[in-house]
């Protein structure tokens, strides 16, 4: 299958990433924990100050939020420890782009709580990210001040970032869009609840499409967003999304049509074959753009599967709602089925 004109918007710069205490990313130092990763040919760690699971919960559970943890080390750590902190950050956008990655989604709304200092970091991650790279920015926070304050720190010299995202719940970001003349992930939300079927998918594109028309938001800078759900939720969510990128695709003439395939595969084992086997059948419905982390799924690997193979069927059946949540693609996992 032909992806080579895909857009991938790189999701990893985001405070929400986590990787397991005692995992393959993680090493014990004689004073603690770190992890590990390799920059300029280099083994480097990033350690974890003793007093982190205070100041990121996740960590008493096991979990390390390691985008979160280098940006504390940058603000809060030693010398030596802010550098190797900086090259952290700077090796998680290297691999992202180096994987094909048109944009870097960044995201701290899980830095802290505080909304001031929210804004803070994102104005200090974004001119970071933005004095080192060419590579435009999508900008990705639950709250507009947050959004705004990163947009306006976007380095100039950087083609247009994006806002991630707006929607009939979040239109005041439209004045924004116009100002920097930014693409936007446009998002199927209503103005008070999520979209429950194809229907309200559509009504909802139908009015902020037509919003961002009026603003003179040109349509190959809308990414439309149908919202994607998890299946083990609603065995029928992968179908619907599907039709609703089918039917997005021929009613809005000129847009993008995008999402956080990943989404699909919560709660699931195997969420890799899923979000790969996802991401191609949205491709082929039409989607042209997709919220995903390029390092884990490259676009050329999703283009290349072997649509023939068992893993493959199973999981399409499954995200298709063929097979009723999901009882012949458990069975297989648990039998080693599915590699």
């Amino acid at each position: 299958m032909e992806m080579s004109n895909f857009i991938v918007i790189g999701e990893n710069i985001h405070c929400t990433r986590i990787i397991k205490l005692g995992g393959k990313h993680t090493v014990e130092l004689p004073d603690g924990h770190g992890v590990a990763f390799k920059y300029q040919g280099e083994d480097r760690v990033l350690a974890i100050p003793n007093n982190w699971g205070k100041i990121s919960p996740a960590f008493n559970d096991g979990k390390i939020k390691h985008v979160a943890l280098a940006i504390y080390q940058v603000r809060e750590g030693s010398g030596d420890e802010r550098k190797t902190a900086e090259d952290y950050l700077l090796w998680a956008a290297d691999r992202q782009i180096d994987a094909g990655a048109h944009f870097l989604d960044v995201n701290v709304d899980e830095y802290s709580n505080d909304p001031a200092e929210r804004t803070e970091v994102m104005r200090w991650v974004v001119e970071f990210l933005s004095q080192r790279f060419e590579k435009p920015l999508s900008i990705d926070s639950s709250s507009v001040e947050t959004l705004s304050a990163g947009l306006e720190a976007c380095g100039k010299k950087v083609s247009s970032p994006m806002v991630n995202s707006v929607s009939l719940e979040r239109s005041e970001c439209i004045d924004a869009i116009v100002q920097f003349d930014a693409h936007a992930v446009v998002g199927a939300t209503g103005r008070e609840k999520m979209p429950s079927d194809l229907a309200e998918r559509m009504a909802n594109f139908d009015e902020i499409v037509s919003m961002l028309d009026t603003a003179s938001v040109p349509r190959e800078k809308m990414h439309l967003d149908p919202l994607v759900m998890p299946v083990s939720t609603d065995p029928m969510n992968g179908r619907i999304l599907l039709e609703a990128i089918s039917e997005a695709k021929n009613r809005f003439e000129g847009v993008h049509l995008t999402g956080g395939f990943s989404n699909v595969s919560f709660g699931m084992p195997h969420r890799k074959l899923l979000n790969m086997v996802f991401v191609r059948l949205c491709a082929e419905a039409g989607a042209d753009s997709g919220i995903i982390d390029p390092v884990v799924m490259p676009v050329t690997a999703i283009a290349e599967l072997d649509t023939e193979s068992e893993p493959y069927r199973l999981a399409r059946d499954f995200l298709l709602g063929d097979d009723m949540y999901g009882m012949e693609f458990i069975a297989a996992h648990r039998q080693g089925k599915l590699g």
